[in-house]
């Protein structure tokens, strides 16, 4: 469940959050393809908002009777794009579990080659374009540019004309496709921390400033 305190048990999220928490400061949103809510038990309801801030979840929370008396409610500042949908959402509702994903009922753009946009998704799709159209420093995690994602790429490419530096957190980073998107914008790359901690801190406190 989102923002239960069992999810600092676990190793991956408590990395995801010391990650996370080294731009939270100046950070003008978050935008994913996943599905999955990494960011979400990361963050936790305080910390994010799927673009409507104090949106309520469907779902129990922390303790078995909370939508009860206490209903989740989004209350975080940062804005949350999820383009490709999520495990946690289907056509009607948001909630604070990824059973959706089980009962194969969870509003998500499927993994083909062709996949585009869902109308029932233009919402976050908007959000994400607001959310890079307002940025000038850009954080790219494990996105790998493929050629078939085009309207994901075209997306980048046309609402991110502010961008001025761009880091490529990746094994492989491709950014040949990177500079084609943001021709004007200074790119470097580097591993995934903890290999390169020292300069994703300098590229933040010389870039994101």
């Amino acid at each position: 469940m989102i923002d239960e305190n069992r999810k600092y048990e676990i190793d991956g999220v408590r990395r995801a959050n010391a990650f996370l928490g080294q731009f939270v400061t100046n950070l003008s949103g978050i935008i994913t393809t996943n599905y999955d809510l990494l960011v979400e038990y990361a963050l936790g309801t305080k910390g994010f908002n799927y673009g409507i801030l104090g949106q309520r979840l469907d779902g129990r929370g922390a303790y078995p009777v909370s939508q009860w008396n206490n209903p989740v409610v989004l209350k975080g500042t940062i804005p949350f794009a999820k383009i490709h949908g999520s495990i946690s959402w289907d056509e009607t509702s948001y909630y604070t579990d990824g059973r959706r994903g089980l009962t194969g009922n969870a509003l998500i753009v499927a993994p083909t080659p062709e996949k585009q946009p869902s109308d029932l998704l233009e919402f976050h799709w908007n959000l994400s374009g607001k959310i890079l159209s307002e940025s000038t420093c850009l954080v790219v995690f494990g996105f790998a540019f493929n050629p078939y994602d085009e309207a994901v790429l075209d997306h980048l490419k046309r609402t991110g004309r502010n961008i001025k530096s761009v880091l490529l957190i990746d094994i492989a980073p491709n950014i040949n496709t990177a500079k084609s998107l943001w021709p004007n914008a200074d790119i470097v790359s580097t591993l995934p921390p903890p290999q390169d901690d020292l300069l994703i801190n300098h590229w933040i406190g010389t870039k994101c400033v």
